[in-house]
């Protein structure tokens, strides 16, 4: 487990003043992580992926015939060289021009085997993704993620780190099919091309036939071992680079977006402050990997110039021997050198493996956090029967740490009632509607809904999504079910007639808006949906008195049948209300 990146400027600071930076896993991720092969091969066992199976199988075969161009180019090679020793010229011209013909086509097939793997490679992409964001988005999972702090950057995990992952595997796989190719072709051809080193020594005669094979071996091994040694550290690096890179973009994006506060605040300077603190994690892993890279690329340059020519000393004996011309000795070193080249793939791609690993796990570590969401035992039990209104068991209402927060007697939500929740900040008024959206488990009760209810629920400040007007009104059901005179309608009705002529234009609303428009708009949307209980939670703290009363009043008008439950502080609106359910004292009353 490695540590988090650290610098002496972001320590003393980052407890109060940052999130913590995106860093190892807590132990209950890595034990519900999917197993890495399960993991990396649940979409090729889908129908889903016959047609990127089918990609990938034409890859294999342009990869194989490649391959066998190779040993062609290789064959033609020899003759080329035999040709101009012999200064037979018209040997000499069929075999370049057959070399040229090899060369154009080999290349016409790699680039075709380019456009197929990437088109694997977005099926699979496309599958992960859209399986990822329906388990984040369903069920309210991507708040309990957040709720609970228990995975940063899920969203960047999906828009970033799948795309990376897909495209590397993908490419990893490929890679891996020509390698093996190559390494059987060119071991073949090597072992009958280097035919059997003699020697005597000290007494005894030695033979080793295809002795060429074993020294390339050895050589490429010595590589991978070498790079394996100064390069293991690049996996940790490679994980802590995608998340510390994800944190500096969300501290950016989180400016953008609450940029007048931030303006207000005059808080240019701490946010430039809190953005530089974050970018030295950046730069210090930026480091780490560079020099990293940097220290096993030059490992492995060592490696190979000290040894390059060990083909050409292992193919001599052969030479001197009289046992290959030296268009044979040429072919043989050239099938050497291509040998272990191929031999040579993981050395080379160790740095490329590292980066895989590491957005391996970092996937797995997001489908844990959703199977740990999905999976998790609720203490309050919200559950739909045949009943005409809400019914509350005793629900005991409790802080994550199992600390009681209170007590909510038996209550049932019937229609036409207008109910009025009170209590210090604190008491739980708010996360007592979060129970009855199903979003808070902590505690002991259940609710039972009707069957076929709709229910709405209103924060303080509400979520409007970038678009038009129109689809921020509408939301969270599709525009093209309303029409657009429904929607100027309820947007005068909460007193919001100078947007109504807008009504298809696009911008992002959420910042445009002030937090009285944002309340009246969500009033809007309540009386466009028309649901049967309402649930406000300060929902017009922004508004003052009279624009209070003109939405409440439209509410009420516009929903004469729907339960409304109020969470408020003023004691202005319970002339609107007549349940009450004070939630301060040790004993919540009921009037």
């Amino acid at each position: 487990m490695t540590e988090p990146l650290r610098t002496e400027r972001t320590s003393a600071r980052e407890a109060d003043d940052l999130t913590a930076p995106d860093s190892a896993p807590e132990a209950q991720l890595l034990a519900s992580r999917p197993p890495m092969v399960a993991f990396v091969l649940e979409f090729w066992r889908t129908p889903t992926a016959l047609v990127a199976g089918l990609l990938m199988a034409l890859s294999v075969v342009s990869t194989v015939g490649v391959t066998y161009l190779a040993l062609w180019s290789n064959e033609l090679l020899g003759e080329v060289t035999d040709s101009l020793i012999a200064r037979n010229w018209q040997l000499l011209l069929t075999a370049l021009l057959t070399s040229i013909a090899v060369g154009v086509s080999s290349s016409a097939i790699i680039n075709s085997n380019v456009v197929l793997l990437r088109l694997a490679d977005m099926r699979w992409r496309t599958w992960l993704s859209e399986r990822l964001v329906a388990r984040w988005t369903a069920s309210n999972v991507f708040y309990e993620i957040e709720r609970e702090g228990r995975l940063q950057n899920a969203d960047q995990r999906i828009a970033e780190d799948v795309r990376m992952f897909t495209e590397d595997s993908v490419n990893l796989l490929s890679n891996m099919v020509s390698v093996l190719s190559q390494v059987g072709s060119f071991t073949y051809l090597l072992w009958g091309l280097s035919q059997s080193l003699r020697f005597d020594l000290w007494g005894w005669h030695y033979e080793i036939a295809g002795y060429m094979v074993y020294i390339a071996f050895a050589y490429a091994l010595g590589g991978l071992l070498v790079t394996h040694l100064f390069g293991r550290k690049l996996i940790a690096l490679n994980m802590q680079k995608q998340g510390v890179e994800a944190d500096y973009r969300y501290l950016g994006m989180k400016l953008r977006e609450n940029a007048e506060q931030i303006a207000f605040y005059g808080g240019g300077d701490r946010e430039r402050a809190r953005l530089s603190e974050r970018f030295a994690l950046v730069r210090q892993n930026f480091f780490g990997v560079t020099f990293r890279t940097w220290k096993v690329q030059v490992i492995n340059e060592t490696y190979n110039q000290v040894l390059s020519p060990l083909p050409t000393v292992a193919a001599l004996p052969l030479y001197y021997a009289g046992l290959v011309t030296l268009g044979g000795m040429t072919r043989a070193v050239q099938a050497f050198t291509s040998l272990v080249s191929a031999l040579s793939f993981f050395q080379q791609a160790y740095i490329g493996f590292t980066r895989w690993l590491a957005l391996t796990n970092r996937l797995r570590d997001l489908s844990a956090a959703l199977g740990i969401a999905e999976g998790r035992t609720r203490g309050i039990v919200v559950t739909r029967s045949q009943v005409p209104e809400i019914v509350f068991s005793r629900i005991a209402l409790r802080k994550p740490d199992t600390t009681l927060m209170c007590t909510v007697p038996p209550l049932r939500l019937a229609a036409d009632e207008r109910w009025f929740i009170s209590g210090r900040s604190g008491s739980g008024k708010s996360t007592l509607l979060r129970a009855l959206a199903g979003m808070w488990p902590y505690g002991e009760g259940t609710v039972v809904i009707p069957n076929g209810a709709r229910l709405m629920f209103l924060p303080q400040r509400s979520y409007v999504p970038d678009g038009s007007l129109k689809a921020g009104v509408c939301y969270p059901g599709e525009a093209a079910n309303f029409s657009d005179a429904a929607c100027v309608e309820a947007l005068k009705q909460c007193g919001l007639e100078s947007l109504a002529d807008g009504l298809h234009a696009v911008d992002n609303w959420q910042r445009k808006l002030s937090g009285g428009e944002l309340q009246r708009l969500a009033m809007a949307r309540v009386i466009l949906h028309k649901p049967d209980f309402v649930f406000l939670d300060e929902a017009t703290s922004a508004l003052d008195p009279d624009g209070e009363r003109l939405v409440y009043g439209a509410l009420l008008a516009a929903l004469p049948h729907a339960c409304v439950v109020s969470v408020a502080h003023r004691e202005s609106l319970h002339a609107l209300h007549s349940r009450f359910l004070d939630l301060g004292g040790l004993d919540p009353m009921v009037v």
